[in-house]
């Protein structure tokens, strides 16, 4: 070649990409190849010019942050420290000068001391998060590269496993903690406020790493005596004699020389971290913090410029998990102690939450957008390692309000702050989510605490939690229920009714149970009836008896003492409304019925059901199971027929059979001609079919919210002295118009 080398490569035509093996060790030894070639060719493909850019252009190199693109190239950061020469060239080939040279206006481009540029990694002592800092702006095509492009810089191997995206980094990171003693890998900030992992999610939390330095356990006793001296930490009597103040109490500086000889006596353990899959452990200082037990500053044995570096960790469970640090002024002044913790890493751990709210456009409303970023489907996941929270804004022409998800230490949450401006305006919705979002982040820790917890030990119960919201100035509700119905995701239905008026929102959580894994109903509902257990194709259902009463599918009304007291039909109501309920949609289900799993069946075409409290079991010939389909139609119409309906109990489902026979706990039979009637309104059967069981629920949407009596009897004391303010007003009158005598 023209410069005398004999061999050339190239590591965008060299590497064999659909060898594994090949790519895997090209990586992890390109370092060690840069550092050992003779010279580095650096081609500048966006440079016009014969000399090196030394000013910031953003007009020529817009994308890149003022300079050429080759400087915020993730793989670029190894080629210009490891090579001991390092050649720039322009686009058309042409030398503009080497690293040597340029070290000044290089260290001003990336950061990087010219000590480290023209003498290698060797020649400044570095921290972790210094040489993170340099990769803080860069960019790589693959997540993957983000990581394993620093692999050289710190000295450590690992396999290359592409498609495990953002883990990438988080290896790396426990590769360094394994051979370096370096704390200052916890000394990163996060632009993005989370809660979780003690590692960082990725190269940019170092922005601002380049002025922290690592602290030697030798210096480390009397670093941590001057950040307590700094933060005025424990209970020194001081006089102040200008600029400085100076301690007077023995107890101090006694309790001072003791944190140092800690300090000597911990220095092992400060240098030693373990990594096990309880944590990674290792011993700080630690001060409690004001606002929970559980939550503390860990000093670091680092330093930002002169001053040791603290982070705020938290307990949950036996680890600690990293949180967004808090101000200095709320440290609990006491002194620092040393403890061993085990600080959670590699918990990326997401949660999905499944929002349904296409019932709230009955009213008008609509989802307006969603802050800080977009999901136009019914799913978002949250992550542990963001402290994550997603705020939707649902509006119409009367009223606004935003619904929060949440996730905050492994718990799910949701809340509803509502707009309390007279006006709604479309265009400056975000500003109303922004402040939404504003007010739940700060106040994040107490809406996961406030979020109910299912308490019922009986698996077949998924209790749902509600929460009711009066939307000031309208006479709507944002109503939310919340459940869990699979083990780690969450369900969140969002709803608007009617307000019921006089009520103070949002109020608090209230509970509707529901039966888990129970027949398929169309929306929430509280099962009540309770007496007999049957299987609608193989589903589990519960029935009360007619016990003489004319009961059919759909029918509605006050419901006590396993009586139904019959107000009305909801196929009745809606074909008062012009609804045809001959539409498919509103065709019952129907479904073979079979006895509990502990019985057998005493013939073919029979099913046997017990009496849960009365040994008594009725014997079904030929029965037939009909149930209320659980489809979106049905349950539209049940939210429209909820203004009259408030309170009401509706059967979901009913039994018929050819013949039924009961009989009592010594097999004696009994007489059931009083339940063999069929009911002259049924759709379903002629006159040969009997009805004898029928199950109710308690449809959520028809739940009323109860009103706040306080709010009701002051209101009443308000209509009251109008109304003799305006009795007043007018005999005032009346006696004005009146002719004088």
């Amino acid at each position: 070649m023209k410069d005398g080398h004999e061999w050339l490569w190239v590591d965008t035509c060299c590497i064999d990409k659909q060898s594994s093996s090949e790519l895997s060790e090209a990586i992890n030894s390109m370092y060690r190849w840069y550092q050992d070639a003779q010279v580095c060719y650096a081609y500048l493909n966006d440079v016009d010019g014969l000399a090196f850019p030394t000013s910031q252009d953003k007009s020529t190199f817009d994308n890149s942050n003022g300079w050429p693109e080759w400087f915020v190239r993730g793989w670029t950061l190894q080629e210009l420290i490891a090579p001991k020469q390092v050649e720039f060239f322009n686009k058309d080939w042409v030398s503009i000068g080497n690293k040597r040279h340029l070290a000044p206006i290089l260290e001003h481009i990336t950061g990087i001391p010219r000590e480290v540029l023209t003498g290698g990694l060797a020649a400044k002592r570095l921290s972790v998060a210094q040489v993170m800092s340099w990769a803080a702006n860069r960019k790589t095509k693959r997540v993957e590269d983000r990581a394993y492009s620093l692999m050289g810089l710190f000295g450590v191997n690992m396999p290359m496993l592409y498609g495990e995206g953002k883990k990438a980094f988080q290896r790396l990171q426990l590769e360094i903690i394994r051979t370096s003693s370096d704390h200052s890998i916890f000394a990163w900030d996060s632009r993005v406020l989370r809660t979780g992992d003690v590692l960082a999610e990725d190269p940019s939390d170092f922005w601002d790493g380049g002025r922290i330095r690592k602290v030697e356990s030798d210096e480390f006793g009397d670093k941590l005596v001057e950040y307590i001296e700094e933060n005025s930490l424990g209970y020194p009597w001081t006089i102040r004699c200008t600029p400085w103040k100076i301690s007077t109490n023995p107890i101090h500086w006694c309790t001072l020389a003791w944190l140092r000889r800690c300090a000597r006596a911990h220095s092992q353990q400060l240098r030693t971290f373990t990594v096990s899959n309880a944590g990674i452990q290792v011993c700080l200082p630690v001060i409690p913090l004001p606002d929970s037990p559980s939550h503390f500053k860990a000093i670091l044995a680092c330093a930002y410029r002169s001053n040791l570096v603290a982070i705020d960790l938290v307990f949950s469970g036996s680890r600690c998990n990293r949180t967004p640090n808090s101000d200095t002024h709320t440290i609990l002044k006491t002194y620092p102690e040393f403890k061993t913790l085990y600080l959670a890493h590699h918990q990326v751990v997401c949660r999905e939450f499944t929002l349904d709210d296409k019932h709230t456009s009955h009213y008008g409303f609509a989802r307006r957008g969603t802050y800080p970023r977009e999901f136009a489907s019914d799913t978002v996941t949250l992550s542990s390692l963001t402290d994550d929270l997603i705020v939707i804004v649902y509006a119409n022409n009367d009223a606004r309000f935003a619904v929060g998800l949440g996730y905050y230490l492994g718990q799910g949450w949701v809340h509803i702050v509502f707009d309390e401006r007279s006006q709604t305006r479309e265009e400056d919705w975000t500003r109303f989510a922004k402040y939404a979002h504003s007010r739940m982040w700060n106040a994040r820790a107490e809406h996961a605490q406030r979020m109910p917890k299912q308490e019922c030990d009986d698996k077949r119960r998924n209790d749902h939690f509600i929460k009711h919201a009066h939307l000031p100035r309208s006479i709507w509700a944002a109503r939310v229920v919340w459940g869990r119905w699979e083990v780690d995701n969450f369900n969140i239905m969002v709803d608007v009714e009617q307000c019921p008026g006089c009520c103070d929102g949002p109020s608090a959580w209230t509970t509707t149970p529901n039966d888990f894994g129970d027949l398929v109903m169309p929306g929430l509902m509280e099962t009540v009836s309770r007496s007999y257990f049957l299987r609608l194709d193989r589903w589990p259902a519960r029935f009360d008896r007619c016990s003489g009463q004319q009961i059919e599918l759909g029918d509605y009304g006050d419901y006590s003492n396993g009586i139904l007291t019959r107000a009305g039909n909801i196929f009745e109501d809606m074909r008062a409304l012009g609804i045809d309920t001959k539409n498919s949609a509103y065709r019952p289900v129907a479904s073979c019925v079979s006895g509990s799993k502990k019985l057998a069946d005493s013939a073919e075409n029979q099913a046997v059901t017990h009496h849960t409290t009365e040994h008594t079991r009725l014997v079904l010939r030929q029965p037939k199971g009909f149930s209320l389909p659980a489809n979106e139609h049905l349950v539209l119409q049940l939210k429209v027929l909820s203004t009259h309906l408030t309170g009401n109990c509706l059967v979901i489902s009913i039994i018929q059979c050819s013949d039924f026979s009961e009989y009592d706990k010594n097999g004696k039979r009994g007489d059931s001609e009083c339940d063999s009637a069929p009911s002259s309104r049924s759709r379903l059967v002629d006159a040969a079919i009997s009805t004898p069981l029928y199950g109710i629920a308690r449809p959520q949407v028809w739940k009323g919210e109860s009103p706040c009596v306080q709010r009701r009897e002051k209101f009443k004391s308000i209509r009251e002295q109008f109304y003799a303010l305006m009795r007043m007003v007018s005999s005032l009158v009346t006696l004005a118009v009146c002719p004088q005598y």
